[in-house]
């Protein structure tokens, strides 16, 4: 054998692949953007950690992207859902086949009509328990409450206001201290 090496190189893609990125409401495929805004990711993590520290033993928190599958016609990836240990069934190793408990969406000015127009009738035809929509410009939060299958405004909150969840007593955000971490940028 003699002492010289060879190089071998691999196709670590043997194939074109590309993930995509995309949500089914009410039968119509609507792509998501790649990468949302940094005040976005923000509020996604700051609302997850929230949720966390206080609620952690009685449920999942998971932020997107995560499918939720409410049926064949309706696949989702909202910001932040939040299951409780009763519905966990739901889980599986690859998506969320069901309703979770709680789901939160920070708006976007590509997503905001679907948010809080297409989304809000499919979340509450399948019974989302609550469904927050955060306003990442004007700072407040549209608590929306499932009652008799419909969805009434239970409150909005400013940004010196405590949400506090319908449903979940240990959910109690401070809107303030999230609020107040949101870098600000200069525009051009």
């Amino acid at each position: 054998m003699s002492g010289k090496k060879t190089k071998v190189t691999e196709d670590l893609y043997p194939y074109d692949y590309q993930e995509e990125r995309y949500e089914l409401i009410e039968g119509v495929r609507y792509d998501v953007q790649a990468a949302p805004m940094i005040r976005h990711q923000q509020l996604v993590k700051y609302f997850l950690t929230s949720i966390e520290d206080t609620c952690a033993t009685e449920g999942l928190v998971l932020t997107a992207p995560i499918d939720v599958q409410f049926d064949e016609e309706n696949e989702f990836q909202p910001d932040v859902v939040y299951i409780t240990n009763e519905n966990l069934h739901i889980v599986t190793e690859k998506k969320i086949i069901g309703a979770p408990d709680i789901i939160i969406e920070i708006l976007s000015p590509s997503t905001s009509y679907n948010d809080k127009i297409r989304k809000k009738r499919v979340y509450e035809r399948f019974c989302v328990k609550e469904y927050w929509i955060v306003d990442p410009v004007h700072l407040y939060v549209d608590q929306l409450v499932l009652t008799d299958k419909k969805y009434l405004l239970a409150n909005t909150y400013g940004y010196m206001d405590v949400v506090r969840s319908e449903l979940l007593s240990c959910i109690k955000i401070d809107l303030e201290s999230i609020f107040s971490k949101l870098l600000v940028f200069d525009k051009d």
